[in-house]
């Protein structure tokens, strides 16, 4: 990432099951804001998960999906106006960091 480029940030999702197609298929209509990501499955743990079903409960653990995207701060903030628009939901979670650099091995 070059310095003098504008500050780049991790954005990440954790998304439940129930929305998850959904929301991937925005994030590739939006090319300009979310170019590329990674997303893989995972379980969320703890009191402020939301369990779908007996077994969740059971278990103790709630099946999700979980998206990170490294991208600008401005087109973060605007992917997280669109996804708060279209996915308000207290069960998507998210968090942004600074990327304090990123890039490609080779070109």
């Amino acid at each position: 990432m070059n310095p003098a480029a504008e500050a780049h940030v991790v954005l990440t999702l954790v998304i439940p099951p129930d929305v998850e197609e959904a929301l991937l298929e925005t994030l590739l209509d939006h090319p300009d804001l979310a170019p590329g990501f990674t997303s893989q499955q995972l379980e969320g743990q703890g009191r402020q998960i939301t369990f779908m079903g007996t077994a969740e409960h059971v278990r103790g653990r709630a099946a999700c999906c979980r998206v990170d995207l490294v991208i600008p701060r401005a087109d973060a903030d605007r992917l997280l106006d669109i996804l708060r628009r279209e996915f308000a939901s207290p069960r998507v979670f998210y968090w942004m960091v600074p990327a304090l650099t990123s890039g490609r091995l080779a070109s």
